[in-house]
């Protein structure tokens, strides 16, 4: 089962009115647009529907942490862009890779239109080696970081367009992305964020992890034995802490005007729509898209073939064409 709420007006008095007007509005836009059609946008311009997909390069890269490990990255750009292009960096969720949700699909659909995109894996190696052992072992604070790693790689060996940097998580990782974003973490000025079930309200992992009790035990181990191992993952206390110490609602006031998407799904029980809504209600310029999917957290964004994975990886896309 799936929809996708949609909103419509249903006032009869107002319909045929709207309707020659929008007619009015759309014959002037073809009318302007025409002489422009098929052409790529010149530099910085982005891409538009209506012209040919960029050829696209993938760069696989593994960023240094500073303490002996290591984070597998991976770049996906426009090939020939003309002039320095926009940076969308990606983030993942809780127990999550760099191809969960859908990541690397998302990438490619995003260099074709004209956007580099870079995502990495926070769960790193001991090695600088793909098939190295991984520690089971990373928090907020070493996501932000190599977020900031990605971006700064990303300017650093690409033409980057630093006035037009992008950020884009889901789960654990919108939590993360929000704070970059309201913090302007790495000094970067990002300017447009899209966010899929971000667990970013005071008590989104709480609620994950089940409850307040059983929060308060799982902190109590971990401070009793370094750290407590959950679905795979090493908590340690300054995972909790840092969870207790922010909280990104709080100050999406610091992200101004700047556009945010949220999508939630009415069936998701690991981040509720509710908190999905109160993330985004924490920002001045946000909309929401409202989904309902069995496959409760995943969106289908992970599926071979989905109706509404196409769907929300156009708007996705479409958003950041139109913001950045």
């Amino acid at each position: 089962m799936r929809t996708v709420k949609k909103h419509s007006e249903n006032n009869p008095g107002k319909l045929w009115h709207k309707a020659l007007s929008a007619f009015m509005v759309l014959m002037l836009a073809a009318f302007l647009a025409a002489p422009l059609s098929g052409c790529r946008n010149s530099a910085g311009g982005g891409s538009s529907e209506s012209q040919e997909p960029y050829k696209t390069a993938t760069e696989e890269f593994f960023l240094d942490r500073g303490d002996g490990t290591y984070s597998l990255a991976e770049a996906v750009y426009p090939e020939n862009y003309n002039g320095p292009m926009p940076l969308i960096a990606i983030a993942h969720g809780f127990k999550g890779t760099l191809n969960s949700g859908g990541a690397k699909e998302l990438s490619q659909k995003l260099a074709e239109a004209g956007y580099a995109a870079v995502r990495m894996d926070f769960n790193p190696r001991r090695s600088p080696e793909k098939d190295a052992p991984k520690t089971d072992l990373y928090d907020l604070k070493s996501m932000e970081d190599d977020m900031v790693r990605a971006v700064n790689y990303m300017i650093g060996h690409h033409s980057i367009d630093t006035d037009r940097l992008g950020l884009y998580a889901r789960s654990m990782g919108g939590r993360v992305a929000m704070t970059m974003a309201n913090e302007q973490l790495g000094g970067f000025d990002f300017k447009a964020m899209a966010l899929v079930a971000p667990a970013g309200t005071d008590d989104a992992m709480v609620y994950y992890m089940g409850g307040s009790k059983s929060w308060e035990e799982m902190k109590k181990t971990a401070s009793r034995e370094g750290f407590i191992e959950h679905q795979g993952q090493k908590l340690t206390p300054e995972w909790f802490k840092e969870f207790e110490d922010y909280n990104p609602c709080d100050f999406g006031y610091k992200f101004g005007d700047r556009p945010v998407l949220v999508i939630c799904n009415t069936l998701d029980y690991v981040v509720t729509d509710e908190t999905s809504r109160e993330c985004a209600a924490a920002y001045k310029n946000s909309r929401v898209i409202e989904v309902t999917t069995d496959n409760y957290h995943g969106y289908e964004m992970g599926y071979e073939k989905s109706d509404l994975k196409d769907y929300l990886m156009s708007e996705i896309t479409d958003f950041f064409r139109i913001n950045l």
